[in-house]
């Protein structure tokens, strides 16, 4: 079966936020005793341990590009992001670092718009829109939440959509898997940064296997999310970040029992139907230009 590029940004991107929404889960659990910086860093330690042998084995101990500017860049972005994210959000309510994260489909959008000169129809602008209009049935975000650390959650938007437009610089011949290798080791040192400023508490057998899990769910996160962004037009796969809250409403129930309300279920459908609307255009596009 031939897959369109978009289709396959799309399908990738579908599997970057589960591997991101998973990644933190084990987190937010060993947040519960560890410190952010020391949860960045050692499993970053951990991802890198796990992946790095992998990648020298199929691109040669030479890891062409590694050191690429754009990689580099991107992968700075990716950490400045990570940093400030979590920041935020072991800082204020959930529902509101949640909201202001998926301003990104929109601001990415546009930013595709103005600087890669993609063409996004209105059928496009719909799908996002209405997805966003479903992320806020779900969160639900109230502006009593909103702080300083509110802003530093918009700061950390601002530098994922950057992170993603500069993944679309990369040149073709640099392997998504050296480029996650290289947010990965960046990221590790913005988290041993970070932890300079912290106190770092002894890790049991327990927290390093949520570590463990956190890092391999993360690796293919960024994976994912680097073919995605490499792969298909912005404004096609924009939508599909919001499939983030539907394994939020997942996990918040399997793992916290957070039962979601009628307003989270009407909300987790919208973005259900507007990422199958674009991905049946896609399919369509597909099958005419195949």
């Amino acid at each position: 079966m031939n897959l369109s590029r978009n289709t396959v940004g799309i399908l990738s991107m579908c599997i970057a936020t589960a591997g991101f929404v998973t990644n933190d889960v084990f987190t937010k659990l060993a947040n519960a005793v560890l410190p952010t910086g020391e949860i960045i860093a050692v499993r970053g330690m951990i991802g890198l341990s796990l992946m790095l042998p992998f990648v020298l084995y199929w691109n040669g101990w030479r890891l062409p590009g590694v050191a690429n500017r754009q990689v580099l860049l991107r992968s700075a972005c990716e950490a400045g992001a990570a940093v400030l994210y979590l920041t935020a959000l072991f800082s204020m309510p959930f529902a509101n670092a949640s909201a202001i994260v998926q301003v990104l489909p929109l601001l990415i959008t546009v930013l595709a718009v103005l600087i890669l000169k993609e063409a996004v129809g209105w059928r496009r602008w719909a799908a996002i829109l209405v997805g966003f209009a479903g992320m806020l049935l779900i969160v639900k975000p109230g502006m009593a939440g909103f702080n300083t650390y509110a802003w530093i959650a918009v700061i950390a938007v601002g530098f994922m959509s950057i992170r993603d437009i500069i993944s679309r610089f990369i040149p073709a011949t640099i392997p998504s898997t050296v480029a996650t290798v290289t947010t990965m080791i960046v990221v590790m040192l913005a988290g041993f940064g970070l932890s300079a400023f912290e106190d770092w508490q002894p890790i049991d057998l327990k927290h390093f296997g949520l570590l463990a899990c956190s890092a391999v769910f993360v690796i293919c996160g960024n994976f994912f999310m680097i073919v995605a962004a490499r792969t298909a037009d912005i404004g096609v796969v924009a939508p599909f970040r919001y499939t983030v809250m539907i394994w939020a409403i997942a996990y918040g129930l399997l793992v916290w029992g957070e039962f979601p309300d009628t307003l989270a279920l009407s909300g987790t459908a919208l973005i259900i139907l507007s990422g199958l609307y674009v991905f049946h255009r896609e399919s369509m596009a597909g099958s005419r230009n195949g």
